[in-house]
């Protein structure tokens, strides 16, 4: 196990993140290429995507968002079973659970202004998918030859795809 690549996941998972809707993603902190250090960090996105999306189910009224949601939620599930799957044939234990930085992005969500929901929602979901393609891309790359990184190059396109259509629905209006 290395210590500095787990030090530095370990701190921006604790990190919490502001809902954001700048035009560009952050640059990449840093290129997780430990297999359990980036189970955890999916699933954990996987998850948090599946607690927002349930919300959003409940609280949007814009059935274009709702549309989102859902196929948030059916990505989501089926990619945290997927690396759950992995990870375990890999001998990696995992633990589904979110980091708590997602569980604060979460709670934050759930209490947001009605009026204010779809925007944060979309804006989170855009942060979230962001981060998800830099992490699946470096580990995809430069991680250690398992299921779990030939799992993560199976997932990547449909994560751009979805980063894609997340940044056309939360493009700034005028």
């Amino acid at each position: 196990m290395r210590p500095v690549p787990l030090a530095l996941a370990a701190l921006l998972l604790a990190t919490p993140v502001a809902f954001s809707q700048s035009d560009a993603p952050p640059p990449p902190l840093v290129v997780v290429d430990d297999a359990q250090v980036f189970a955890g960090m999916a699933v954990s996105s996987a998850l948090f995507g599946v607690e927002a999306s349930e919300t959003a189910l409940s609280r949007t009224r814009n059935e274009t968002v709702r549309a989102f949601a859902e196929k948030v939620l059916q990505e989501r599930r089926e990619t945290a079973e997927r690396l759950v799957k992995a990870a375990e044939a890999d001998a990696l234990p995992i633990t589904p659970r979110m980091s708590p930085r997602h569980e604060a992005e979460a709670q934050s969500l759930r209490g947001a202004d009605d009026q204010m929901f779809d925007d944060l929602y979309l804006a989170g979901q855009r942060r979230a998918i962001d981060e998800e393609v830099t992490l699946y891309q470096g580990f995809a790359t430069a991680g250690q030859e398992s299921a779990l990184r030939e799992t993560a190059g199976e997932l990547l396109p449909r994560m751009v795809a979805g980063q894609e259509q997340v940044r056309a629905l939360a493009a700034p209006r005028g």
